[in-house]
């Protein structure tokens, strides 16, 4: 039987509002910004690199719509994922466009001159992702696109499981942690949310797969 190529409808959806994010800022206000905008900011809120009004209003966005097509293409067309129909997959195909408008709205408001504290915007939006992510981690069904793909989780359906479970606990405390950092500046907190959604499943689900599970 052969499989059909397929987009979802919540992923058509998502690709369309990235390309009208991207239409409705560039007509509003591409003309209206300044040939150099910042493009990077540090743990600081510091712009620390900038680029043209092309590369910071196009550029990168065109780039993001790219990255935008290619995961809702992989999402969809997973064979794991054909009966999966997942919050957590969900929030992977509209993150980009959220992403875009958030780096589109600091962008003009910095090019307008106003004072805008990066860190302050970003931070609790990636941490209250976290914490959506890991309340609906558990419910993740083992595929290969979503979730915490190790070589042990994608060997067994109980591993995963487990796995995923302990990684809802880890991306909730993590998230936590982000709204927290909100209120720092210091560039190594930076690493310790990651540094506990990473290790924490992957150590546990090598634990499992040691116990035969």
């Amino acid at each position: 039987m052969k499989n059909k190529f397929r987009f979802r409808k919540e992923s058509i959806i998502s690709i369309i509002a990235s390309i009208l994010i991207f239409i409705f800022f560039n007509l509003l206000f591409y003309n209206k910004m300044p040939d150099s905008l910042p493009t990077h900011w540090n743990f600081n809120s510091e712009v620390d690199s900038y680029g043209t009004r092309f590369e910071a209003m196009i550029g990168i966005h065109i780039f993001l719509i790219a990255m935008n097509i290619f995961l809702c293409f992989m999402l969809d067309n997973d064979p794991k994922n054909k009966k999966q129909n997942n919050f957590v997959i969900t929030i992977s195909k509209f993150s980009i466009p959220t992403i875009m408008f958030i780096i589109y709205l600091i962008t003009v408001l910095s090019g307008f001159g106003i004072d805008v504290k990066a860190t302050n915007i970003i931070t609790p939006f990636v941490g209250l992702l976290f914490i959506a992510i890991g309340n609906y981690m558990p419910k993740i069904k083992r595929n290969y696109t979503v979730g915490i793909k190790l070589p042990w989780t994608l060997n067994s359906d109980e591993n995963w499981r487990r796995t995923h479970r302990v990684g809802g606990y880890s991306f909730i405390f993590a998230g936590i942690l982000f709204l927290i950092m909100t209120f720092f500046r210091y560039e190594f907190l930076i690493l310790i949310p990651f540094i506990i959604c990473m290790l924490i499943p992957m150590i546990y689900s090598f634990y499992l797969y040691r116990k035969g599970v």
